[in-house]
């Protein structure tokens, strides 16, 4: 039932929302022609309060040759022109025709105007909108000779240069005269004077300019922040897109804001028009698209339905391609194409809305509502394009929406941060956990030194590594002379003492870091040293057994006791056809052929070989 509802409440929004734009984008009505010529009698208005006139309604108007200001109010006052109304696009039924589709040419607008007759208060005329190029006179009612150039803006010869927005000239003028405005079309498929006319205190316009200024400049500067604030966070935190798309729609915004503050032109100069209105037109359906994808990211916390972004995606580069590429003229005149791209966008944030509050998405309600703020500024801007009258209202209801979701995107992300970290933490911790399992399952539990099963472990990887080494793996056996002696006299608690100092004084012998000393059972240690030869092993060796040799333990039972060790030695060549136990055995007699001749000295199997050693006893191996 509540999908339904929700279904019915999409189409009829569409259906609306698409009639009304239609109504809007159709042929404006053709050029009246009636009795007495328009005139704005501003003799007695209160300029001195800070009103302002608007010269909106009914201008006399001639479509074709440029005409001087004089001849222009001549043929005015003779009723040989039309009426148009301003502010509006002139191509109509009498300015457009099969060689001219676009009513490009010149236009002169007349309008008679009556000043206040002393000049106590500045004035000053502005001129927010006019396409292409312009200039205005004013023809004096008591001299219709003379015409005196008040300003203008873009080339109204050779070749053509577009106007700047917003433009405002002195009005020295006093009394009646006529207002005339030459307008020169050629860029767009709309022309004229598109915004009203104002006159007022010039101080006024002036502070009014500054504002409007510092309003753009404030807009430009929190768009900026707000992109470059979610940039930052998706670059924290990549697993939530919303924020790249919060940055990606940003951006657009804050390239539509530069455009219609007239920075381009400013910057690079009128020549930059025709690109600055395809590039505004392209953003349109940038923003559009990222707005749409954004409310999917926001509700769903992620794209997991790419069917509707891809395929609008695909509508926007098309789109922005014929934009970029075609004849300016056909790009404005297809403007209503992108308004209904535009209002189809509108439709599937709405239908992703719907589906997401009646599936009880949480926050779906929030951020369904935030969307109407700018979808009813865009609506109010598609009217003022097209009626030309009113106020673009998109770029600050924007701020406030890109603001909003920021804030609440940022909550979001900075929860889903502090959770990840909680995460990390737990699993660092549950990672040293089973790191000291292993440890304790590897270490012996008397010495803290590796235990038999990890020095066959840590023997297995030295071995692998050997054959890519320059000097080979040595191992060196050590044994803790007469032990059974110490255990018999002294107590076992004595030898444990004995073997945890020896532990000891091994461990911080300073060896490598890739070498690994074991307790290999009993009284007997062992040393791996990869990447060793058996020369550098023997210099080991024997710095551990003079060590060893000086240390005197302090025993249970207040007993002092020093002790001696004996070391066997064995090496293996790289790509040596040795196997690892062979080398444990060979490191194992030289070990007893070091006890067989004397005790508390060390002896490499080269050295027992060369000694013409035989293989020990059992008996002398029992013996320590």
């Amino acid at each position: 039932m509540h999908l339904k509802i929700a279904r019915a409440f999409l189409c009829a929004a569409t259906v609306v929302t698409a009639w009304v734009l239609l109504s809007l984008t159709g042929p404006a009505p053709a050029l009246a022609h009636s009795g007495p010529g328009p005139e704005r009698d501003l003799s007695s208005f209160g300029f001195d309060t800070r009103e302002k006139a608007r010269l909106d309604g009914d201008w006399w108007f001639h479509f074709g040759a440029r005409l001087t200001p004089q001849e222009a109010v001549a043929a005015a006052n003779a009723d040989e022109f039309g009426l148009l109304h301003v502010p509006d696009d002139w191509q109509s039924s009498e300015t457009v025709s099969e060689t001219n589709p676009h009513a490009h040419g010149t236009g002169t607008y007349v309008l008679n105007v009556t000043l206040p007759y002393s000049n106590g208060t500045p004035l000053a005329i502005t001129f927010p909108r006019v396409a292409d190029a312009y200039e205005v006179f004013w023809v004096p009612a008591n001299d219709l000779t003379k015409a005196n150039r008040i300003g203008g803006s873009g080339a109204m010869t050779g070749p053509i240069e577009a106007s700047l927005i917003h433009q405002t000239f002195a009005l020295d003028q006093i009394g009646e005269g006529y207002l005339v405005v030459q307008v020169r079309k050629e860029l767009q498929s709309y022309g004229g004077i598109l915004r009203t006319p104002v006159i007022a205190d010039a101080a006024l316009l002036q502070s009014n300019a500054h504002l409007n200024h510092i309003i753009e400049g404030t807009i430009i500067g929190i768009t900026l922040l707000v992109a470059a604030l979610n940039l930052f966070l998706f670059v924290v935190y990549r697993k939530d897109t919303a924020t790249l798309l919060l940055a990606l729609v940003s951006f657009a915004f804050l390239l539509r804001s530069v455009i219609l503050a007239g920075t381009l032109e400013m910057v690079f100069g009128p020549d930059v028009r025709p690109l600055r209105i395809r590039i505004e037109y392209a953003d349109i359906l940038l923003a559009a698209w990222a707005g749409y994808t954004l409310q999917q990211a926001l509700v769903w916390r992620c794209l997991s339905d790419l069917g509707g972004p891809l395929v609008t995606g695909v509508i926007a580069m098309l789109g922005g391609a014929v934009v970029l590429t075609a004849p300016l003229p056909f790009v404005t005149e297809q403007l209503y194409a992108i308004q209904m791209y535009c209002v189809v966008i509108f439709g599937l944030i709405l239908w992703t809305s719907a589906r997401a509050i009646i599936k009880r998405i949480p926050d779906a309600w929030f951020y369904t509502l935030g969307w109407f703020v700018p979808l009813a500024a865009g609506a109010n801007d598609i009217i003022v394009a097209n009626t030309y009258q009113g106020v673009y209202l998109a770029n600050h209801a924007f701020v406030l929406f890109i603001c909003a979701y920021s804030l609440k995107v940022g909550r979001r992300v900075t929860s889903a941060v502090s959770r990840a970290e909680v995460l990390d933490l737990e699993r660092s911790n549950l990672q040293q956990l089973h790191q000291n399992a292993l440890d304790t399952a590897s270490r012996d539990h008397l010495t803290g030194l590796l235990n038999r099963q990890a020095f066959d472990n840590e023997l297995s990887l030295a071995w692998r590594e050997k054959d890519y080494s320059d000097q080979g793996i040595s191992l060196v056996i050590f044994d803790i002379d007469h032990f059974k002696i110490v255990n018999d006299t002294y107590g076992h608690p004595a030898g444990d003492d004995v073997l945890r100092a020896v532990a000891d004084l091994v461990q911080a012998a300073n060896l490598r870091r890739a070498d690994r000393v074991c307790r290999y059972g009993g009284e007997e240690f062992v040393m791996i040293l990869p990447d060793t030869t058996c020369d550098n092993a023997k210099v080991v060796a024997e710095r551990m057994r003079n060590r060893i040799a000086a240390l005197t333990t302090e025993c249970t039972g207040n007993v002092s006791l020093r002790v001696t060790a004996s070391f066997g030695i064995a090496c293996a060549d790289p790509n040596s056809d040795l196997e690892p136990r062979e080398l444990l055995l060979r490191a194992d007699e030289a070990l007893y052929h070091a006890k067989s001749t004397g005790r508390n000295r060390s002896v490499t199997y080269v050295q027992m070989i060369e000694e013409g050693a035989e293989t020990p006893s059992d008996d002398l191996k029992a013996a320590g």
